[in-house]
């Protein structure tokens, strides 16, 4: 993640900017807040949009990728092809791409790497099912979040019967993960993803760049796909015989996604557990199905860091008690208004305790504190809740819930509400609470 640079949009759509994720051939990155939730912006290059044609054809691949449904792709929350410049925004994902992950902790132990190439291979058979090629398959575009792998960036996907996002005589994509049909000019299909998921099983399980050093010419890389084999001598055997039916030069002989899971699960059956799992772990908050230990281990010490961090905050160590003598005469009611910073509007209410919420994802209950700015404090505090699958934030956010008691000796108290995603991720929000008695 990088500040942003002079020229950088403040502001896209609905969106406000707050750093750059990244860059391309395709567009740049961006990750932005809308107040509540967090998204991956990704503006699309003006030549890609050259013409009306081109514009039409974006527009009907976001609509076809809206209709994915998997856990492992991150979800398309908003766009604008007609926009200037076009934009497409995806569910931000917290945690690190597998090209970060295997360089600095090295190959995936088995049993993590048979979980990861389950995620993987069943976001291709999601994305497939409706007529999409991702086009772009490689280390760097799948992010690990605690609960598995994430496809990102679509920006040069493509549906079944539409042609590439390029112009005539450029390639899309990033040659190391090619297919050998990419090389040929043969007509593509989808099983081109299934090779290059061959590619990235491989780096996963090795460490190794599959066909050639990463900053070796397009024509060693080329030569590489389309002649030589992949050396296979520091795979399993399980890990071996996935890779061989992936990465299939043939793609008529190469295997679709949903023969590739269905061999994938069984193979998964004969691999045991290994005591020594625990470094890709513990960068990734990866959570295998095998094992919640180290989860729970987490939370407990990440609970602890941000309980100590907010004691940090301005206090009083003089604590004065609310007057309740002075309670309002019964024919006035109290009401409360809750502004949250960065968001335009305030959530309302009346009676003598207030209620609103966030969202947010992936948060962990425990690790939330309320911390009150205003002296003399509460007495008490504000309580806050997780829930998932509310409605008011959907199925795909947590919904932070906030309660506490209104109190009328200050017409204004403001709180900051801290806590911590699955991966470590800070989350922080600050809140105003305005009462009045009407």
């Amino acid at each position: 993640m990088e500040r942003l640079r002079p020229g950088d949009p403040e502001q896209i759509g609905p969106w406000q900017i707050v750093n750059r994720l990244g860059a391309g051939g395709m567009g740049i990155v961006y990750l932005g807040t809308n107040g509540t939730r967090s998204a991956a912006i990704k503006i699309v290059r003006d030549f890609l949009l050259e013409d009306p044609v081109a514009k039409t054809r974006l527009a009907r691949e976001v609509d076809s990728l809206k209709k994915v449904r998997s856990e492992f792709v991150a979800e398309i929350v908003g766009s604008d092809i007609e926009a200037s410049p076009a934009w497409i925004a995806t569910n931000y994902v917290d945690g690190p791409s597998v090209k970060t992950a295997v360089d600095n902790e090295g190959p995936l132990k088995e049993r993590e790497w048979f979980e990861f190439a389950e995620g993987l291979i069943s976001a291709l058979e999601s994305i497939h099912s409706v007529g999409v090629i991702h086009r772009d398959i490689k280390p760097s575009n799948i992010l690990l979040s605690p609960t598995g792998p994430r496809i990102i960036d679509f920006g040069i996907s493509f549906s079944k019967d539409a042609t590439a996002l390029t112009k005539t005589g450029t390639v899309a994509g990033t040659p190391n993960w090619f297919s050998p049909e990419q090389f040929t000019n043969k007509d593509v299909s989808n099983k081109l993803d299934i090779f290059a998921a061959g590619s990235v099983l491989y780096f996963a399980a090795t460490g190794k760049s599959p066909w050639g050093k990463e900053d070796a010419s397009v024509a060693q890389i080329m030569h590489g796909i389309l002649n030589d084999q992949l050396d296979l001598q520091d795979l399993t055997p399980n890990q071996n015989e996935v890779i061989r039916v992936l990465t299939n030069k043939n793609p008529k002989e190469r295997a679709s996604a949903t023969d590739a899971l269905t061999l994938i699960r069984n193979l998964k059956l004969n691999v045991s557990d290994e005591s020594d799992t625990g470094k890709f772990k513990r960068l990734l908050g990866f959570k295998s199905r095998g094992s919640k230990i180290f989860y729970a281990t987490s939370l407990i010490i990440i609970s602890a860091v941000i309980y100590g961090a907010l004691n940090y905050l301005p206090s009083s160590s003089n604590q004065v008690s609310t007057n309740l003598s002075e309670s309002p005469k019964p024919a006035l009611k109290t009401y409360w208004s809750v502004s949250i910073k960065g968001e335009d509007k305030s959530q309302d209410g009346e009676g003598d305790s207030f209620k609103f919420y966030v969202c947010d994802q992936a948060v962990m209950s425990k690790s939330l504190r309320i911390k009150e700015l205003t002296n003399p404090p509460l007495e008490k505090a504000p309580k806050a809740q997780v829930m998932t699958g509310d409605a008011r934030c959907g199925k795909e956010f947590d919904t932070i819930e906030i309660t506490g008691f209104t109190d009328t000796s200050k017409d204004k108290r403001n709180f900051v509400l801290a806590g911590t995603t699955q991966t470590g991720f800070i989350i922080q929000y600050e809140f105003e609470v305005t009462i009045t008695r009407k």
